[in-house]
């Protein structure tokens, strides 16, 4: 569990016991539950927001449109349905709420998908031109009344209950718990943990295995989700809703609330939500100027508290398990071997790649035999890394074909490619820089996880042993490459040599069958180095394939058991180390000749 996620998992207790506190001392103070009646409905919009801006950085100002969707749903199906009379009151409210929910929830797909395409302040557009269109329609339909809206809602039930008043309060607050209960158990998962990988380092995610475009929709989905259900309970408590409650002007205070409570904090969003949720009810006197005191306050956020209110609160690190605690599991899983593959683990034909003019990969073929260390080698620019990225589905060649395991991946995508068993690291190590090396490992754990989006958001069986076993796994890794003294210790502090190593890690922790490695020699001292020959050999031990960039040719000459030579993109030599050694091609090309 990440230290943002602790903090939650602190505070939301102590919060729950501030709402029951405040709910019975206003009891007799109608406008003191009103403004927690707000805050609360607001919260739940705005937990959603708070993993999107927060856990993807994905900025959306269009979360007032799927907070409409729920609220026009649930208004049309109470007051223009006309229902059977054995469908009593306190159903209709009940379908009417799961409508607006759905419905917000499959726009927030549609909306993701759209929102795939844009980034930066392109994607804040988009999203603000949905909830645009949003708006107009409403305005402009006659059947949800136009730009007066829809009126006389009644008031949710619950059996023959009216839920209104100090009922209001706390139902509202019913559904932030079950938000905040949900979203927490999400983001304590799989998804959560491939969320934050995506927020940190998004190709680094992909090519870990993590579908990252798949994610982002499910965020959106999630969110609009939300944001509709809180919507419902609104047009509900309100009895009406129209165009100018759901406008650009509410989006703006959902963002609001998440920059100032924290953004990826669910405590956050409702401290943000409470904070806005009040003073608007409050702030009467000050109408006109509250888009001013609104924007003053982001700016002063952004600049003097970017982790928002919550950023305040701190808590002690957890104290780092030491080796001999590691339970028996860990050492089984550090000596699982590499999955056994009858077929070559990786055959390239005809590969070629150009970029303009320059050809970087120029009809290279070659296939590796399982279990073996394979060393490709080259001049700078002779394009190593290039014929990496198209193995793994980062470039796509313009000619030939490569098959991992047997299968034709030349158009996959990254995140295809790594769960067929595919692990890689890069030339400038891509560690998720506000993830502890822990984190960092177990996130590279996330194809050999089998929990899904459902099970982390009920934390089902699948989710828990799931989580644990990526956990342990990860410990085995760390305790394998001995870095389990690091595991507590942020990527981004990390010295260079270390980064390396720890980059290794996490593509270890999938149990890859093809290992790529980029230079992980570079920059090393000679005791790391010789550590790295360590850990390289006992993987091959374990039958893991390898194929690695290297320039120490002390290195690769001792470890490889095969050696590519690669020059212009063309490869010119390729056999054992003494004979690639001594090819005179290859000392005139990569090596130098001799005097």
């Amino acid at each position: 569990m990440s230290r943002r996620l602790r903090t939650d998992a602190r505070l939301l207790p102590v919060l729950a016991a501030a709402v029951v506190l405040f709910g019975l001392l206003a009891q007799k103070n109608a406008t003191l539950l009103q403004a927690g009646t707000y805050a609360a409905i607001y919260a739940v919009a705005a937990i959603g927001l708070s993993i999107l801006l927060g856990n993807l950085a994905q900025i959306s100002i269009g979360q007032a449109g799927f907070f409409g969707i729920g609220a026009y749903a649930l208004g049309y199906l109470t007051t223009a349905v006309s229902w059977p009379g054995a469908v009593p009151p306190w159903l209709q409210f009940v379908l009417g709420t799961a409508l607006g929910t759905v419905i917000a929830g499959v726009l927030g797909l549609l909306l993701g998908f759209i929102a795939l395409r844009f980034r930066g302040h392109y994607l804040a557009m988009a999203t603000l031109a949905f909830g645009l269109i949003v708006v107009g329609i409403f305005r402009e339909s006659r059947a949800l009344g136009g730009a007066g809206g829809i009126q006389n809602i009644p008031f949710a039930q619950f059996g023959a209950v009216p839920i209104s008043g100090g009922a209001a309060f706390w139902y509202a607050w019913a559904m932030v718990a079950l938000a905040a209960l949900l979203s927490t158990n999400l983001l304590n998962g799989r998804t959560g943990r491939a969320f934050e990988a995506i927020r940190n380092d998004e190709l680094a995610a992909e090519v870990l295995g993590v579908p990252t475009r798949r994610m982002k929709i499910l965020a959106f989905a999630y969110a609009g989700a939300l944001a509709g259900f809180a919507g419902s309970f609104y047009a509900s408590y309100l009895g009406l809703i129209d165009p100018g409650a759901v406008g650009v002007s509410l989006s703006i205070d959902l963002l609001l609330m998440v920059v100032l409570g924290g953004a990826g904090s669910v405590s956050g969003a409702i401290v943000g939500a409470t904070i806005i949720g009040i003073s608007n009810l409050y702030g009467h006197n000050l109408e006109n100027w509250r888009p001013v005191i609104y924007g003053v306050l982001v700016i002063a956020i952004v600049i003097f508290f970017p982790r928002g209110l919550i950023g305040f609160v701190h808590f002690p690190k957890p104290r780092a398990r030491s080796k001999e605690s590691t339970p028996p599991e860990v050492a089984r899983i550090a000596t699982v071997r590499a999955p056994v593959q009858t077929t070559p683990w990786l055959v390239v034909e005809g590969a070629t790649k150009r970029f303009g003019g320059l050809v970087a990969v120029d009809d290279v073929s070659f296939a590796l035999q399982n279990g073996s260390l394979t060393a490709l080698i080259g001049p700078n620019g002779a394009g190593k890394t290039t014929l990496f990225n198209a193995i793994c589905g980062v470039a796509r060649l313009d000619a030939g074909r490569v098959l991992v395991a047997g299968n034709a991946v030349t158009d996959w995508q990254p995140h295809r490619i790594a769960a067929l068993g595919v692990g890689r690291s890069f030339q400038n190590a891509r560690l998720f820089a506000e993830m502890t090396v822990l984190e960092n490992v177990v996130a590279g754990a996330f194809v050999a996880e089998r929990a899904t989006f459902v099970d982390d958001l009920l934390r089902l069986a699948a989710s828990r042993h799931s989580g644990r076993d990526a956990a342990e796994r990860a410990r085995a890794i760390l305790a394998q490459l001995r870095l389990e003294h690091l595991s507590d210790v942020l990527a981004r502090d990390l010295a260079f040599g270390d980064r390396r190593r720890v980059e290794l890690a996490r593509a270890l922790a999938a149990q890859p069958g093809l290992l790529l490695v980029d230079e992980p020699a570079a920059g090393l001292n000679a005791g790391e180095r010789a550590r790295l020959r360590e850990d390289l050999n006992a993987l091959r031990e374990r039958g893991t394939t390898m194929l690695l960039i290297e320039h120490d040719m002390r290195l690769v000459m001792d470890i490889s058991d095969r050696v590519l030579v690669l020059r212009f993109g063309r490869k010119i030599a390729d056999g054992p180390p003494a004979l690639v050694r001594n090819d005179p091609v290859v000392i005139s090309a990569y090596l130098g000749t001799t005097a």
